[in-house]
C-alpha cells in the first residue's frame, strides 16, 4: 500500500523517528531476551532509524532489513551504508527467504499497513527457525477507533477493513 505525502513524512522525519523508536528497541530487546550473534530479519525497515538501533542493541552476526517503499529503502540504505546491515526491498506476504533461515524477525508497527496480515504472520512462520522469535510491536484497529485513532484516520491510509484486530492477531500469532 502506497504512502500519502504525510505519512512518507512521518517516516521521513529522523529525529521523530529516533524519538520515537529508541524506546520501543531497547524494551524488545530487553523483553526478548535474544543474544547477540544471531541472524536477524527485519520487516518493514521504513527510513532504517530503527534499523540502525536494532544492530546497535542486538548485535546480530546476519541482519536483513526489507522495506515496500523503494523510495525508503533508498534512504535506509544509504543510512546503513557504513553498516553490516543489507536493506533490500521486500514484501513480508512474499520474502525470498528459505524456511527457518532467521533467529529472529522483528516488525516495528508494520503488519496493519498489510491487507492480507494472515499471509504475513504465516510468511514469518516459515522462516523463522523452530524455537526462534517473532518481535512484533503494532497497532491494532481499535487504535483506530479511539478518538485520537478516528482523528488519525484523516492524515494516514491504512486497510481499515481488514486491518487486524487486537483478539483475532492474538489468537493467528498462537
Amino acid at each position: 500500500m502506497q504512502m500519502n505525502k504525510f505519512e512518507y513524512f512521518l517516516m521521513t522525519f529522523d529525529p521523530g523517528r529516533h524519538a520515537y523508536l529508541k524506546g520501543i528497541v531497547k524494551k524488545i530487546q530487553v523483553l526478548s531476551q535474544l543474544g547477540s550473534g544471531k541472524k536477524i530479519l527485519e520487516i518493514g525497515c521504513g527510513n532504517g532509524v530503527g534499523t540502525l538501533l536494532i544492530e546497535e542493541l542486538f548485535k546480530p552476526s546476519e541482519f536483513i532489513a526489507t522495506e515496500y517503499d523503494p523510495r525508503l529503502v533508498e534512504i535506509a540504505q544509504m543510512k546503513n551504508n557504513n553498516s553490516k546491515v543489507r536493506v533490500e526491498t521486500g514484501d513480508a506476504t512474499r520474502l525470498r527467504f528459505t524456511n527457518n533461515e532467521f533467529d529472529a524477525v522483528i516488525g516495528l508497527s508494520v503488519i496493519h499497513h498489510i491487507p492480507n496480515w494472515r499471509e504475513c504472520v504465516a510468511e514469518l512462520h516459515r522462516v523463522i527457525k523452530p524455537n526462534g522469535l517473532l518481535i512484533i510491536k503494532e497497532l491494532s484497529i481499535e487504535t483506530f477507533e479511539s478518538l485520537f485513532g478516528k482523528i488519525a484516520r484523516r492524515f494516514v491510509e491504512h486497510p481499515y477493513d481488514s486491518m487486524l484486530r487486537k483478539k483475532e492477531f492474538l489468537k493467528v500469532l498462537e
